[in-house]
């Protein structure tokens, strides 16, 4: 068994590597004033930023000072909007650049970027959270061409003279969670947001960098014993844990998903789950986490009750009684927390969808690729199975998101496993 807390999360609903596919658009508008931003390491520019801008819009106008300096050798001075009047500008996110622009900021997507000349002006703008952020790191990337390789190698061309013809780009990414586990720079998520990752694995992005696109406590999978560990309730609820062979069994099994005092307790503890941690994103200046986990442990022994079988049989998966668990859970928070997620498994004894249950529209399956050979495109007759099941899945549930692997599992474990030929074709399919 290959365990879930290793690998690279990528899928339909939203995906999970470095590179995401972007809608950009460029016009050059003939007749249009060109920008000179820097003339020999000096410039007349300074970043307009306002006095409300967000954590990530500071950023946002910190990195494009830093980045532009490191290429051009000038200084670009960050002021309040008002100072900046009469002087060539960059201004930078909603409070400096949207009215400018006209844009009803409001109605721009979390992570949708504008970037924009007028005149001599340049302005960098997009939706909260992250939509600035991307903005100055399009600019940096596509315009002025810095490029960073990992969390501590980077390029920055030297263009001490820097002039730009006329700006129009605009985008956002086309998968809504993009997360590679892990990145591993430990610095608070800056690496990620120049890549264009809302989410770090387990580490966290702080609210300089937009913060993540998270999953609630108490975990982002493998969560039914994080919820009722059996030390601490089989003793008083053995009914709420898996019947093995005629017995009840705590250790080394799964829920008995039917019964239905352990749904009711189940869903109590998600509803408090929920509003804990939005009350502590809240203080903590960050996004509210959208989606949690209600997943099978990492291992197997689903239920062998009767309830449960019934389900399993008329399904011809285990993922039948899974299913109708979660879509139970679902409808409990859908009207209380309509933006919210319920997450669960596709996995091992899981992995084939069920034949006539359907996945509420809050409900992700996330699939996992247990099965194919990860040398080779899914779309290859070796990787069939897995291939099919994404298909199956597909028909049955709104949100897919795939959890797959980029590791070596047997020893010597960690040996570098070519899998990049694979991500176009996987993706386009």
């Amino acid at each position: 068994m290959r365990p879930m807390h290793r690998g690279i999360c990528w899928g339909t609903f939203a995906v999970a590597l470095a590179v995401a596919s972007q809608s950009v658009s460029e016009e050059r508008k003939a007749g249009q004033t060109g920008l000179q931003l820097a003339e020999e390491g000096r410039t007349a520019y300074v970043i307009a930023l306002a006095a409300d801008a967000s954590a990530p819009e500071k950023t946002a106008a910190a990195e494009l000072a830093a980045y532009l300096k490191k290429s051009t050798g000038a200084e670009f001075a960050i002021v309040p909007p008002e100072q900046a009047a009469g002087k060539p500008m960059i201004a930078v996110g909603q409070g400096a650049a949207a009215p400018r622009l006209g844009l009803d900021a409001g109605k721009l997507g979390a992570e949708e970027w504008v970037v924009r000349s007028s005149g001599q002006d340049l302005f960098l703008v997009g939706g909260r959270p992250r939509g600035t952020l991307y903005a100055a790191y399009h600019f940096l990337e596509d315009v002025v061409g810095v490029h960073w390789w990992t969390p501590w190698a980077e390029t920055v061309p030297i263009r001490p003279t820097l002039r730009l013809g006329a700006l129009d780009l605009r985008g956002q990414p086309t998968f809504r969670y993009r997360d590679i586990y892990m990145l591993y720079g430990h610095d608070g998520g800056r690496f990620a947001a120049r890549n264009r990752l809302n989410r770090d694995g387990d580490s966290a992005i702080v609210s300089d960098y937009g913060g993540a696109l998270a999953y609630g406590p108490p975990y982002h999978v493998h969560t039914f014993f994080l919820y009722f560990p059996p030390k601490e309730h089989f003793a008083a609820h053995p009914e709420w844990f898996s019947l093995i062979n005629g017995k009840r069994v705590g250790e080394g099994a799964q829920l008995c998903l039917t019964n239905p005092e352990l749904r009711q307790a189940f869903l109590a503890k998600l509803r408090t789950h929920i509003a804990a941690s939005w009350a502590a994103a809240k203080a903590a200046n960050l996004p509210p986490p959208l989606v949690f986990s209600v997943s099978q442990n990492d291992w197997a022994n689903p239920c062998q009750c009767e309830p449960c079988q019934a389900i399993a049989k008329a399904e011809g998966s285990e993922a039948g009684p899974l299913l109708d668990f979660v879509n139970f859970m679902a409808d409990g928070i859908k009207d209380q927390c309509p933006e919210v997620f319920i997450d669960t498994l596709a996995y091992q004894y899981t992995q084939r969808a069920p034949k006539t249950l359907k996945c509420r529209d809050n409900v992700i399956i996330r699939l996992c690729d247990t099965e194919a050979d990860m040398l080779k495109p899914i779309t290859t007759p070796a990787n069939k199975a897995f291939h099919d099941h994404l298909l199956t899945w597909g028909k049955v549930c709104r949100n897919l998101r795939i959890w797959d692997y980029a590791v070596t599992y047997a020893s010597p474990q960690g040996m570098p496993l070519p899998t990049t030929h694979t991500y176009g074709p996987d993706y386009r399919f």
